[in-house]
């Protein structure tokens, strides 16, 4: 963590002592382990960023990633822990989403069908890149009306059809018992029967931080527990960085704050979007509105270790999940 600090302040030309040279020695432990793309990357020491990301969440590691793979020197800072946001509060699935693709249908919304047409897409990139983190799940939907039958099957059938080559199983009906046999807490007054289709279960939290670890290792500074304070101008009005502090060295009882120069400065934080922003001008108007979710923990009992169910209509009409996770079972949903 020293050795990524002394770069950050080398930015500015802020950096002496043993902090350069825990910098330079991992430079060079760095380069002489995994060759030349990581010495290239990171420029010599003292020159200003090309990027500096500010907020390390999916959003801000991915452009780090992206840049840093490019060959722009880059610079990525988080004020609390990797993913520690909203990165790591998804439903953790990777999908395309069924409940946009009946929107899609039903509002002739062209927008939607083609989210759910590069979500898929998307997904297929996940399940091949990193099947540590990702793997399919079979998802029910239960039914509880015989006209629901045609209805889900169709929906789920298109689902299957948009995903093309890239779905690696099809959509099946489960009779009532089968149903009940796989969550034996469902209701089964007018139950039906169910239909099955497939989706992406996805660990959000450590796909996020291997996207930081990945853009560390192409050269990238990333560095966590560091706050911006404010953002810096040139002469001439124009962003060139920002003004930080180590808190993790407050939390300790000391005080170290630095500049960090770049030539172009992303605001990637999120709900926090509109608070950077004011950094540069207070009067700005503020763009984001945040929504809400809501994920319980449940006992595991709750849902098979293979299998997930959604109820697609609750009593207030959003949409729930009920999905395995590590032992337990997550109930909930992002859009409260």
């Amino acid at each position: 963590r020293a050795a990524q600090i002394a770069d950050l302040k080398a930015s500015a030309g802020a950096v002496t002592g043993a902090l350069k040279d825990a910098g330079n020695k991992v430079a060079k432990a760095v380069a002489g382990s995994s060759g030349d793309v990581q010495a290239d990357n990171q420029g010599s020491k003292g020159e200003e960023y090309d990027l500096l990301v500010i907020g390390a969440g999916a959003t801000g590691a991915g452009i780090a990633l992206d840049a840093a793979t490019r060959g722009l020197k880059v610079a990525m800072v988080e004020r609390d822990d990797f993913a520690s946001g909203t990165s790591s509060k998804s439903t953790k699935l990777v999908h395309g989403g069924v409940r946009y693709l009946e929107k899609a249908v039903w509002e002739l919304d062209y927008n939607q069908y083609k989210l759910v047409k590069e979500a898929l897409r998307e997904r297929r990139f996940f399940l091949d890149t990193a099947p540590h983190l990702s793997s399919w799940l079979p998802i029910m939907i239960p039914i509880n009306k015989w006209w629901q039958a045609p209805y889900f099957w169709a929906g789920t059938k298109f689902y299957d059809f948009l995903a093309g080559s890239e779905n690696i199983e099809t959509s099946y009906f489960m009779t009532k018992s089968k149903a009940l046999d796989a969550f034996p807490m469902l209701k089964k007054d007018n139950l039906v029967g169910a239909l099955v289709y497939y989706d992406g279960a996805h660990n959000d939290s450590r796909m996020n931080v291997s996207l930081g670890m990945t853009a560390a290792l192409y050269g990238a500074t990333v560095v966590n527990h560091i706050e911006v304070t404010s953002l810096t101008k040139d002469e001439n009005g124009r962003l060139n960085g920002a003004r930080v502090k180590d808190l993790v060295a407050e939390a300790n009882g000391s005080s170290d704050e630095f500049n960090i120069r770049a030539k172009g400065v992303i605001n990637a934080t999120g709900p926090f979007t509109d608070s950077i922003r004011k950094m540069d001008d207070q009067k700005v108007p503020e763009i984001v509105a945040p929504s809400s979710g809501v994920h319980v923990i449940l006992p595991g009992y709750y849902a098979p270790a293979n299998m997930g169910m959604i109820d697609p209509h609750t009593s207030d009409g959003r949409v729930i999940f009920f999905l395995p996770w590590q032992g337990n079972t997550i109930a909930g949903t992002t859009d409260t």
